[in-house]
């Protein structure tokens, strides 16, 4: 069985009441009600195809690749450091990144930065290109993933994603 967590939140005296009522109904408390209500929210969202009749409904479909990179991270108060990384997909309009065995201090103020930089080889080409991303959202689980969109995307970038994506697509 997995482990159990406690999870606690706030509602009005209304809200409140108007659960209990609801609980009392199907004849178990209150906690057990919500508990049911939340997992079974849970599962509907889980099972989700989240993509349209198969395919990726975002504006640039991701492509999954798996490159060794070096990211300079830009942080709120205008200090870069550099750490390795993995690049985990790209897509037209940006990618996303990963960082291995991060202390949960640094990943906060990794997950905080505002833009990052992305150093790698096209391994296709040899070719070492650079993408400076703005970040638009992290993950924590077992390391830190960001997400960003391509900042000043010009015709040498699109055309460099442009081979990139066509022999990962191909």
């Amino acid at each position: 069985m997995s482990e159990v967590v406690k999870v606690c939140f706030d509602m009005n005296q209304e809200s409140f009441q108007a659960l209990k009522r609801m609980a009392r109904g199907e004849g178990v408390d209150c906690s057990q009600f919500v508990s049911g209500i939340v997992e079974g929210c849970l599962r509907d969202f889980m099972s989700r195809d989240w993509t349209a009749n198969g395919k990726d409904r975002r504006k640039y479909p991701r492509v999954d690749v798996s490159i060794p990179a070096i990211s300079c991270v830009k942080f709120s108060d205008r200090e870069m450091r550099s750490y390795p990384v993995m690049v985990d997909d790209v897509s037209e309009g940006g990618l996303r990144i990963s960082f291995k065995d991060v202390s949960p201090d640094m990943g906060e103020r990794l997950a905080n930065s505002s833009f990052f930089e992305v150093f790698f080889t096209i391994p296709e080409l040899s070719q070492t290109v650079s993408f400076y991303c703005k970040r638009l959202r992290h993950k924590v689980d077992r390391d830190l993933t960001l997400v960003g969109v391509f900042e000043g995307n010009n015709a040498e970038t699109r055309s460099m994603m442009d081979i990139m994506l066509q022999h990962y697509i191909a």
